[in-house]
Parts: C-alpha cells; sequence; structure tokens
C-alpha cells in the first residue's frame, strides 16, 4: 500500500526540492499543493483538501519567511505561521495523520554561548521569532506525540537568495555592509529537505535541529565573503559592520549567536551533515552550469 504524503506550499522555496525528493521514493504517493492550490489559512480549505486525499502524513512548507518584514508586518504577514499551522494541527489531531513542518533558530534570542539543543527554552527576540514559537506550541498541544518540527537556520540555494543578491550588487561594483557580529549556520535548502526526507521516512517525532554543520558559527560577513571569493568577484566591496549598524530599512533584533545543536540528528543520519562550505561550493558549481 502506497504512504501517501500531502506537502502543503509545495511551490516555495523548500517546497520545491523537498516535493522532488519525495517523488523519489519507491511506495510513496505524493500530492504537492502550491499556494494556488491550498492556502491553509483557510480551515474550511484545509479539512476539506484533507477529508478528500486522506493522506498519512502532511509535511507544511507554507510559511512568510522575510524576518525583517515580518518586523513591521506581523498582522498581515505572521497568520500564516501561527493561524495556519493552528489549522492543520486541529485536522491533525482529529484525523491521525503525522504532522511535519519547519522552524527557525529565531525562537532562541542568541544569548546562550553553546549551541541550542531542541529542549533549551525558547525566548524570540521579534515577531517573526514569536509567531515560529506560535505555531510549534500549538501543534506540540494539539497534536500530542504524532508531529515533526525541523528547526533551521540561515538557507541558500534558492531563486531569490542572499547569494543571487550579493553578485548582483557586487557584480555593479558596490560596496555591500554586511554583519560581522550576527552569527549563522548556512545552510543550503537541498540539505535540508533531503535531512527532512530522512526523517520522515523513519517517522521520527517531536523536535529536530538540522543546518550545514558550522562549528560554533560563521558571521554573515565570512559567509558573504566567501561566497564572493568562489565566484570570483571583489571581496573587498564587502564591508563588515555590527548587526545594530546596518539598515534593514526597520529596525529588527536578530539573535547574535544562535547555533542550533546537531546531535540529535547525527546520532540518526550522520553521514547528511556537512560542512557549509561544501554544500555551497556544490551549489555554486550547480548554478554555474
Amino acid at each position: 500500500m502506497l504512504r501517501k504524503i500531502m506537502v502543503t506550499g509545495a511551490g516555495s522555496r523548500i517546497g520545491r526540492p523537498l516535493t522532488t525528493l519525495l517523488r523519489r521514493l519507491e511506495g510513496v504517493e505524493v500530492v504537492a499543493l502550491g499556494q494556488e492550490d491550498l492556502d491553509i489559512l483557510d480551515e474550511a480549505a484545509v479539512r476539506k483538501a484533507l477529508e478528500r486525499e486522506k493522506p498519512s502524513t502532511v509535511i507544511n512548507c507554507a510559511g512568510f519567511n522575510d524576518v525583517v518584514a515580518a518586523e513591521h508586518a506581523a498582522s498581515e504577514k505572521l497568520p500564516v505561521n501561527t493561524r495556519g499551522i493552528c489549522n492543520l494541527a486541529r485536522a491533525a489531531a482529529e484525523l491521525k495523520f503525522y504532522l511535519c513542518f519547519f522552524s527557525s533558530k529565531q525562537v532562541f534570542n542568541g544569548k546562550k554561548a553553546e549551541p541550542y539543543d531542541e529542549e533549551d527554552e525558547m525566548w524570540p527576540v521579534n515577531q517573526y521569532g514569536v509567531a515560529k514559537q506560535g505555531g510549534e506550541e500549538m501543534v506540540a498541544n494539539l497534536v500530542e506525540k504524532n508531529y515533526l518540527i525541523v528547526r533551521s537556520d540561515y538557507l541558500f540555494g534558492f531563486p531569490g537568495d542572499w547569494i543571487g543578491e550579493l553578485k548582483e550588487r557586487l557584480g555593479r561594483g558596490e560596496e555591500v555592509e554586511v554583519a560581522d557580529d550576527f552569527l549563522i549556520a548556512p545552510t543550503y535548502v537541498g540539505d535540508l529537505a533531503a535531512a527532512m526526507v530522512m526523517l520522515v521516512s523513519e517517522w521520527a517525532a517531536g523536535v529536530y535541529h538540522y543546518t550545514n554543520e558550522a562549528g560554533s558559527g560563521v558571521s554573515c560577513c565570512d559567509f558573504s565573503r566567501a561566497v564572493a571569493e568562489r565566484i570570483g568577484l571583489d571581496t573587498g566591496l564587502i564591508k563588515g559592520r555590527p548587526q545594530a549598524e546596518i539598515d534593514y530599512g526597520y529596525p529588527i533584533n536578530l539573535p547574535p549567536r544562535a547555533i542550533l545543536s546537531l546531535e540529535r540528528f547525527k546520532k540518526l543520519f550522520p553521514s547528511l551533515v556537512r560542512p557549509w562550505q561544501t554544500a555551497l561550493e556544490e551549489y555554486l558549481e550547480i548554478v554555474s552550469q
């Protein structure tokens, strides 16, 4: 009997590579629904789609991911990360399917010197993080044990990502200010998709962290310089500045050192955790072809 997996938000930055990988699995039927097919904010439409398809598993990839914009448009942009998740969680509690979705390191305040474990207390410092925490808590309270939450970090490898913007701006000879005190674990979106597929294949439950390996973190500035160096652009145009001095168009609080511990994931799939430099080089090779 085929295992039916429904992907909501299938056209998103993570939804596309995830759907592609799922469709390569044997014994799996994939129902891929983009935003035009299903708005998870519409509870009646969510229920109708689930009752029609009867999936055993739902992986939600729909969401709003612009942390800066979320700070000043929370009521407009963030309900998909809260009420949308709640609609899915209520349906999962009643219809008894396995609910999986993506969360973020933004649920932490970044004040811990060591990497954050899955059990560490959530204490977000911005509206995006508050919304992600809310989504997580609704699922944990409504679905009990039949759910999977995968938290990750700064993603690259999709249309419109920072790499594309950086390449364009440096190509024009423009100076680019980048935070040199905000630490990230740069993560290739294809690797995150593969991690979710493997966890879902094992019916993993609870919360897992997944990023590319970055040790204690790399600054946004150093990541940007690594990108520029690998594609032959002038690294001297990249100017490191403290996070507080960067003009994002709106004031924004970001967790300065919220690096995620990968130990729980590594116990299951150690070979799927590779250095961010390796993932970056592979992605740049792909887009250069």
